[in-house]
């Protein structure tokens, strides 16, 4: 598959993931529908731009973050990036940093699938993941803005060549093992030091 076709495809499936996760949740939520109607500001907004897909919650002195997706070219391959928006002072980066590392170190050789073809792979052998700060994970320090954690997980040639055939299912892997986990661990952080 060619790189600019990886890219589109790895794009509509992360488009999906934000609008689906938007759809979902915003129940609970007051959207931008219903701010004209109830005249507070919106707790739920969606963004799709370009490749970027974030998602963004709102509640005032209780939550205020954002999540994103973006497919990423490098010189070196095609990456998912999946990133974290924290305007929490004294967040304790160290801390993520060392629980995506105990959660990656642990479940990158589990083998979830059991389609033929993609029972013998790992998550390691699809989007190869290395949780060190600095290498797989970003820390973008932005004064006066919300600092911004990305985590890289590259594409792999295997992942390249089934993806055709099992979109869906990449799809939920995207969601299950790029997203879920950094929604979790960041969450655990916060908490802690928020």
């Amino acid at each position: 598959m060619e790189r600019d076709e990886l890219v589109m495809q790895l794009d509509q499936m992360l488009h999906q993931i934000v609008e689906g996760w938007y759809q979902r949740v915003k129940g609970g939520y007051v959207t931008v529908k219903d701010t004209q109607e109830l005249g507070v500001e919106p707790e739920i907004k969606r963004f799709h731009e370009g490749l970027k897909h974030r998602i963004k919650f709102a509640r005032e002195q209780e939550l205020d973050v954002t999540y994103g997706l973006e497919a990423v070219t490098r010189n070196d391959g095609v990456y998912v990036d999946a990133s974290v928006n924290n305007k929490s002072s004294g967040f304790d980066y160290e801390s993520f940093v060392k629980r995506l590392q105990d959660y990656y170190w642990r479940s990158r050789n589990e083998k979830p699938f059991l389609r033929p073809g993609l029972d013998h792979c790992a998550y390691q052998d699809l989007l190869p993941f290395d949780p060190i700060m600095g290498h797989s994970v970003l820390l973008d320090l932005r004064a006066a803005k919300a600092d911004i954690i990305r985590l890289l997980f590259r594409v792999s040639d295997r992942c390249t060549t089934l993806l055709p055939d099992h979109q869906d299912l990449f799809q939920d892997l995207i969601e299950n093992y790029c997203l879920s986990p950094m929604k979790m661990v960041y969450a655990e952080t916060f908490r802690e030091t928020g």
